[in-house]
């Protein structure tokens, strides 16, 4: 079994964009390949080429007001993520017609699909519980952002039922 990789070697504070102002789905995928082609020295049109394919599958919304968008690229050197938390929700077809107001958005090589899953797999079981996702809501630093992300626990102890 692949260990998922611990999201904060992949995301630093300048990856953790607080009260983004984008205003639509293209805009945040827009938003994210600026942030990754930037930080992956990938250009930027062919990170958001990627994610847009990828979204054109299916919405990778997962309810709650979350979404991750993902994506494998060939010739990408090592995996590059983002973390948004939106100043407004945007409508992202999710399969609970909520809109979202937190995205995580990553960038794996290719020939590592299975760390992009698993890594996913954690972070999408972080996010289902309820205190973890309000704690990101009202987070007031990239730094408390960042230990909600790579604690992969429930802040507080407060574990939902």
């Amino acid at each position: 079994m692949v260990e998922p990789v611990e999201l904060t070697t992949i995301l630093g504070d300048e990856d953790l964009l607080l009260d983004s102002p984008v205003d639509s789905k293209d805009a945040l995928l827009a938003a994210a390949a600026d942030h990754l082609g930037r930080t992956t020295g990938v250009p930027s049109e062919v990170i958001l080429k990627a994610l847009s394919d990828r979204e054109a599958l299916g919405s990778t919304a997962i309810n709650h007001g979350v979404a991750v968008p993902h994506a494998g690229m060939d010739d990408l050197p090592r995996p590059a993520a983002v973390f948004f938390r939106l100043a407004h929700p945007i409508e992202f077809d999710a399969p609970d017609n909520n809109p979202v107001d937190l995205v995580f958005v990553a960038i794996w090589p290719s020939d590592q699909r299975s760390g992009l899953l698993a890594t996913l797999g954690s972070l999408c079981r972080n996010l289902r519980e309820p205190p973890v996702r309000q704690a990101l809501r009202t987070a007031s630093s990239p730094k408390e952002v960042r230990a909600l992300l790579g604690r992969g626990a429930v802040p507080d102890g407060n574990k939902s039922s």
